[in-house]
């Protein structure tokens, strides 16, 4: 859609009031020294992430579960979504979903349309598996006091899956937001357990300090920040099967780009068109779908 000085004051106007702002005016708010980016980049189009093509089938609805976590404390809530034509007890690999902030399971089974674009890609010889997503609260995924919902993940919820079946032995992970955060810090604290890694629009911060103007209960303490800082540790993803994909106009792209230039294959990273948004994840999904296929199959 063409951008119109009056497309782009009306949409502003609803946030910051901007209809006597100049370029001056304009320029502070795509710096975000005043409120009103996002609205900013849906004006300017810079969230228009281009439609997916690629075919999409309707997928069975989750099969949803609880179990006691001793590493979280607590009643864990689970999902799994299986492709059409199997079942709970079918022995297929397995990639974790793991959601972001303030979403839960179940979310994280259905983000982006993965079951969705997996059962259009079957019949095109796509290889199926199943995505299954524990409940990791909000913590982004690191360990607390009191609190592993990584340790959760490795320890207890994928000896839960093989139990019901799934081949455990055969995992990826993929992670949207602060899962995509979660799915890198999976990579680098079990090196060896995934055969891809997935992470989309991953919130990495520059520091501790914009963690905390960001999210204050991302991390407890500026020494837990410098224990799970990913950028630091970049140099342990060196041979591991990662794919990070994020939109240009993504408040953590700037992150994402420093975090790129520390890796030891920038090719790791796909910076597009888009936002931090449902429609960036849907527009990189089916590629990332079919790399998780290709990784997990036999």
């Amino acid at each position: 859609m063409p951008v119109t000085r009056r497309r782009l004051l009306t949409s502003l106007g609803t946030v910051v009031g901007v209809a006597g702002l100049g370029a001056g005016g304009l320029a502070l708010v795509d710096a975000e020294v005043l409120p009103g980016r996002s609205v900013l980049d849906h004006a300017l189009g810079r969230c228009d992430a281009p439609p997916p093509h690629a075919p999409q089938a309707t997928a069975p609805p989750p099969v949803t579960g609880s179990f006691r976590s001793a590493a979280r404390r607590r009643e864990v809530a689970f999902a799994i979504s299986y492709p059409p034509g199997y079942a709970p007890g079918s022995p297929l690999p397995v990639c974790l979903a793991l959601h972001g902030y303030a979403a839960d399971a179940r979310s994280a089974v259905t983000a982006a349309r993965y079951p969705e674009f997996l059962a259009g890609a079957l019949p095109a010889g796509a290889a199926p598996f199943a995505l299954a997503a524990p409940d990791g609260g909000d913590g982004y995924w690191h360990p607390h006091a009191g609190d592993d919902p990584l340790g959760m993940l490795v320890d207890e919820f994928l000896p839960l899956l093989a139990a019901r079946g799934l081949s455990a032995d055969r995992v990826a992970v993929a992670g949207w937001s602060m899962g995509g955060y979660g799915a890198l810090l999976a990579a680098v604290t079990y090196p060896d357990r995934f055969r891809a890694v997935v992470a989309t629009s991953p919130a990495v911060f520059h520091s501790y300090a914009d963690a905390e103007r960001v999210n204050a209960g991302a991390f407890d303490s500026a020494d837990e920040w410098a224990r799970y800082d990913l950028t630091a540790r970049a140099r342990e993803l060196a041979g591991r099967p990662v794919r990070i994909a994020i939109g240009a106009a993504d408040p953590f792209a700037p992150a994402v780009r420093r975090l790129r230039e520390r890796l030891p294959d920038p090719a790791m990273v796909e910076i597009g068109t888009g936002c931090h948004d449902t429609d960036y994840w849907v527009s990189v999904a089916p590629a990332q779908v079919r790399a998780i296929s290709a990784a997990l199959a036999d």
